[in-house]
């Protein structure tokens, strides 16, 4: 197709991404979690499909779906493009002609909240060994069942001495400047389910000197390492940095051995593969069939059809 002038100066406007300045080099792509385990995400294309003024295709891209709007993309940019905000303006677009009804979009943020407990399921094989498979069942079962919260109580009297350690190892990045207004979590892209995953409760369990729960914690390795909480806090608690500093602990430790890298890696493609397979399911996209290691297909399966009635009651 030829390029739109108008499309693209649309886009331009409302995106305010500064996609003009993208010169293709491929630094998003490299960065992106998603493209990193599944190859099937390219903030590089997208980009580039806008400044031709493909908005049409654009509208029917499934990869504006696979998202996770983390912003690494943004981060790693030398030109400071923003192919995240064009990837939310998109959506935008598509809720406003229509084009995603607000039902499939309501599905759609349900089922990326349910995804997370997917995300904490395979962290936590991945500790034991390695995650080879993921059936229909196992992958239904972890989606629809609530990961349960710690209710421990909190004895202060026997972390005064750890907590004061945990304020040595960590006040460089400020952690005793938290004072949990949750901030942080409501920027979060994936604290969306704050059993699984909750910011503050992290530093909030760093200042009370719970340290040592949080080396041996699963949720640690849910962040993507946005550095949204860093950007967003008023107090300038670097919770990158904060969660960073304990999965190092970890290793360092011996809490975690050195080949769970690998095992991680080939989790996160197990189960991202099947998040694009579910979006495809959702949106009814004819998408190409990703590498799930699991026996369903892209049409929705027995359970994906009970997990839609589910979510619409």
């Amino acid at each position: 197709m030829k390029p739109d002038a108008g499309h693209r100066k649309l886009i331009e406007q409302g995106a305010k991404a500064d996609i003009n300045r993208c010169w293709t080099c491929g630094s998003c792509d490299f960065e992106c979690p998603v493209n990193v385990a599944t190859g099937q995400l390219r903030p590089q294309k997208i980009v580039r499909m806008a400044n031709l003024g493909m908005l049409d295709e654009l509208l029917h891209e499934p990869a504006i779906w696979y998202c996770l709007t983390c912003r690494r993309c943004l981060q790693i940019c030398p030109n400071t493009v923003k192919p995240s905000d064009l990837i939310t303006h998109i959506r935008r677009i598509s809720l406003n002609r229509k084009i995603t009804s607000t039902e499939t979009y309501r599905a759609y943020r349900i089922l990326f909240e349910r995804f997370q407990r997917v995300r904490i399921h395979a962290v936590v094989r991945s500790f034991h060994g390695k995650l080879n498979s993921i059936s229909d069942r196992q992958w239904c079962g972890w989606l629809l069942t609530p990961v349960s919260e710690s209710r421990r109580t909190i004895s202060f009297n026997s972390t005064e001495s750890s907590s004061k350690e945990g304020f040595k190892s960590y006040n460089s990045a400020r952690a005793a400047a938290c004072f949990t207004c949750g901030e942080c979590s409501s920027t979060c892209p994936v604290s969306c389910e704050r059993s699984v995953f909750d910011p503050r409760t992290l530093f909030r369990m760093i200042n009370l000197g719970l340290t040592d729960e949080l080396l041996s914690s699963p949720a640690i390795w849910l962040c993507l390492d946005c550095g949204r909480c860093t950007s967003v806090c008023s107090q300038l608690v670097d919770g990158r940095e904060i969660i960073r500093r304990l999965k190092d602990d970890a290793i360092q430790r011996g809490i975690i051995d050195r080949n769970f890298f690998p095992r991680l890696e080939q989790a996160n493609r197990l189960v991202y593969n099947r998040w694009l397979q579910e979006v495809d399911a959702l949106f009814g996209f004819n998408g190409s069939a990703h590498q799930t290691g699991t026996t369903g297909t892209n049409d929705f399966s027995a359970c994906c059809r009970n997990y839609s009635l589910a979510i619409s009651t």
